[in-house]
């Protein structure tokens, strides 16, 4: 695992499949995973949740485009 990561997915391997390029190689591939167990630093739990928010977890939004997130909300689905 990460050392300073707040949160580890401990995973078991499912299926790893071959991505093509445009000429029909495998030059890539996707791996896939079971999660069999999460393991998540206990200075991130209040109250029996998981305080997303101060793990500052950073987002991937594309092109070469990041986002620390500081603030998460709750929200109730309508029923």
């Amino acid at each position: 695992r990460v050392a300073e990561s707040p949160v580890a997915l401990e995973c078991r391997h499912f299926k790893t499949i071959p991505l093509p390029d445009d000429q029909g190689r495998a030059v890539d591939h996707m791996v896939i995973g079971r999660v069999v167990g999460v393991h998540i630093d206990d200075r991130f739990i209040h109250d029996g949740r998981v305080d997303t928010g101060a793990m500052r977890p950073i987002a991937r939004l594309g092109y070469s485009e990041y986002a620390v997130v500081t603030e998460a909300f709750r929200m109730r689905r309508p029923d």
